[in-house]
């Protein structure tokens, strides 16, 4: 199969894909309301990112990416949230499933990226039911995986799989696989009916009795562990090959950043001109609006610092090419869980300071409630599972779930 590499020239700067996010902003705007009633993102919006090369900013050059470093996508995802999270959510947390991808064999990068550069790889995390067994070749696939965002975009789709019970001990990797599986090999089953992202379209994947070849299937901790497959092709880039948890667990900060900023913005707007309802005057005038418009920014802005020490942590890094140690990593958790509790809260404040106005689904400040409400659901921010490693560590009694991989303590 034919691979159609790209020169570097083709390459925008972080500065250039930042415009072209901003550009996208008034489009994403007038479409939030219909990109919600779709429940999956609109069909001229995926256009949008495609020619933007939104979902490229992780793809390895040898297949036309932009090869970027650590956070590209996440800032790109900031700009997007400010008009709509959905979007968002799929340039930064779907738009790094192609580094992880890129760490996966080059067969199986040139069954995605040979034929077409512009991919949208979903992958369905959440198991409800599913098993894989080896047979001749490869593995025989069934079941059905939850939270599958821009699946309806996708051609492809990653999905988690645990060897059947009479395989296990049997091969090199009893836990769980790594299955990549083109679209005519599952069925989407409509399910997204939720509260908030609803245009991710967050659906479920199902198949049955599905033949995967041995190249598309993997050890799922080998995807994520240092020097995987994908680095005898893509060699350079420290994304590809060091151990890639913490840094895919930081993905969905840009996207709740950004619905942040942009409650903010929205509230301002409405509020500088608002009258009240009951006794008129303007509702700017109010000493506990301007409180509370001080206290969220004030939070905003300490989540902003937080969040851009995490992604300058993560790039130090891998530039230097180390991971991170037991310390850093315990830290980080925590102060990514932090930033998603600093941001909830501040929109929070927001939406209830407008009284009923705020109930409102086509009020913007609602809609971002909602959206970075959810977000915040994920695991990578739960606040309990991430405080508690490091209040373990610091008082010496160790800390065993930090994250993908263990990280060993250095002095």
């Amino acid at each position: 199969m034919a691979v159609v590499e790209q020169s570097d020239t083709s390459v925008p700067t972080l500065e250039e894909v930042l415009r072209r996010a901003e550009g996208m902003l008034p489009a994403l705007r007038e479409r939030a309301q219909e990109a919600e009633q779709l429940r999956r993102l609109p069909d001229a919006t995926v256009k949008d990112l495609f020619d933007t090369g939104m979902m490229r900013i992780l793809q390895p050059k040898r297949y036309g990416g932009y090869e970027m470093d650590w956070a590209a996508h996440a800032e790109a995802a900031r700009v997007i949230a400010r008009a709509c999270s959905s979007t968002a959510w799929v340039v930064s947390v779907v738009g790094a499933h192609a580094a992880i991808l890129a760490r996966m064999s080059k067969q199986c990068q040139d069954d995605v990226w040979g034929p077409n550069q512009d991919q949208i790889i979903a992958t369905a995390s959440a198991r409800k039911e599913g098993t894989a067994r080896k047979v001749d070749g490869g593995y025989v696939v069934n079941g059905t995986w939850r939270f599958a965002s821009g699946v309806d975009h996708a051609d492809w789709c990653m999905v988690p799989a645990p060897l059947e019970a009479k395989e296990r001990g049997l091969h090199d990797a009893p836990g769980f696989m790594r299955v990549l599986m083109p679209k005519s090999d599952y069925t989407i089953e409509d399910t997204w009916f939720v509260s908030g992202v609803k245009a991710s379209g967050s659906k479920d994947v199902h198949c049955d009795e599905v033949f995967v070849p041995d190249y598309r299937v993997m050890d799922s901790r080998a995807t994520f562990a240092p020097n995987p497959p994908g680095v005898e092709v893509n060699p350079e880039h420290y994304l590809y090959r060091l151990e890639f948890g913490p840094y895919f667990g930081s993905s969905l900060l840009g996207p709740m950043m950004g619905a942040a900023e942009g409650a903010y913005a929205d509230y301002r707007e409405i509020t500088a001109v608002r009258e009240g309802a009951l006794f008129g005057g303007k509702v700017a005038g109010l000493a506990q609006v301007q409180q509370r418009l001080s206290e969220s920014a004030a939070e905003i802005k300490a989540a902003r610092l937080m969040y851009e020490s995490n992604n300058q942590i993560l790039h130090e890094r891998g530039v230097a090419g180390a991971g991170l140690t037991a310390e850093e990593l315990v830290e980080m958790n925590r102060d990514r869980a932090f930033v998603a509790k600093l941001l909830i809260t501040a929109v929070t404040r927001l939406v209830r300071q407008m009284g009923a106005m705020g109930l409102y689904d086509d009020n913007p400040v609602q809609r971002h409630y909602r959206d970075i409400t959810a977000m915040g659901t994920q695991i990578a921010v739960n606040w309990d599972r991430n405080i508690t490693p490091f209040g373990k560590h610091e008082l010496g009694l160790g800390a065993d779930d930090v994250g993908f991989h263990k990280s060993k303590k250095t002095n």
